[in-house]
């Protein structure tokens, strides 16, 4: 999409009462007009915030840091060995330089660790490095890719204890920012209504428009190329997903 058809999608998302943005890809600081689409939405008072593997943080935290409401930097360990886990060189160090650059110039910074086989063991010194850089804390686990990582996947065996050490952690003060409501569906699964597929849709680079995150429908609802966001959220597509979405329980956050 070019800036100006990002524009005018902010701009009548706004007019539709949407109240948050979030940018993420890919790397979002890879596109030249990313500080201007950051600066558009802020401008029309969406929540905007944006996911960064924090790359290019070190150079591009002076001009976001006052059009980005929060920073979400994708970090999965402690020290270099994440360099491993992502196969780039100097992720972790660029990482952390661009966190520190990013809350000197007044930015809100929230670290996303995507828990799996392979960083099982980082839960309590990720606590700790998030406390030491003045910074929130969020855990997840990971989005399962069938023929692409599922042999990193935890089982519900081996995240459950993760997750109680969680709430150990955030229970004594560490900037953890998942919500007790959440920690607990993933030490005692149970059945639960997901009203996220409703309050977020997802817009791809092409245009496209999916629903987020979700597991029943992932099928394409609109494109911005041919129709206007409204015209998107009205039409028999978007309508039959939001039945859906409307019926949807998960007996568990993850497959056993």
């Amino acid at each position: 999409m070019t800036t100006h058809e990002i524009f005018r999608m902010l701009d009548e998302a706004r007019k539709l009462n949407f109240v948050a943005y979030l940018a993420f890809g890919g790397e979002p600081l890879m596109r030249p007009d990313v500080r201007d689409v950051l600066e558009h939405a802020h401008s029309l008072g969406l929540y905007t915030s944006m996911i960064t593997n924090g790359t290019y943080l070190p150079d591009k935290a002076e001009e976001i840091a006052k059009v980005v409401d929060l920073t979400w930097v994708s970090l999965d360990y402690y020290s270099e060995y994440h360099d491993a886990m992502r196969g780039l060189e100097g992720a972790f160090k660029n990482a952390i330089r661009g966190i520190t650059k990013l809350r000197n110039e007044g930015g809100k910074i929230a670290i996303n660790c995507v828990l799996s086989k392979l960083n099982r063991n980082a839960v309590g010194k990720m606590a700790r490095l998030a406390q030491d850089l003045h910074v929130k804390l969020a855990f997840d686990t990971m989005e399962i890719f069938p023929g692409v990582n599922e042999e990193h996947a935890l089982s519900r065996v081996e995240y459950e204890p993760l997750f109680r050490d969680i709430l150990k952690l955030k229970k004594l003060g560490y900037p953890i920012l998942n919500s007790y409501e959440f920690i607990k569906h993933f030490t005692n699964p149970r059945e639960y209504s997901c009203a996220q597929p409703r309050v977020f849709i997802e817009v791809y680079e092409n245009g496209e428009i999916r629903p987020f995150w979700c597991r029943k429908n992932n099928h394409v609802l609109g494109n911005l190329h041919k129709q206007s966001l409204s015209d998107v959220l009205h039409s028999g597509p978007f309508e039959e997903f939001a039945k859906i979405a409307d019926a949807c329980n998960l007996a568990t956050t993850q497959p056993p």
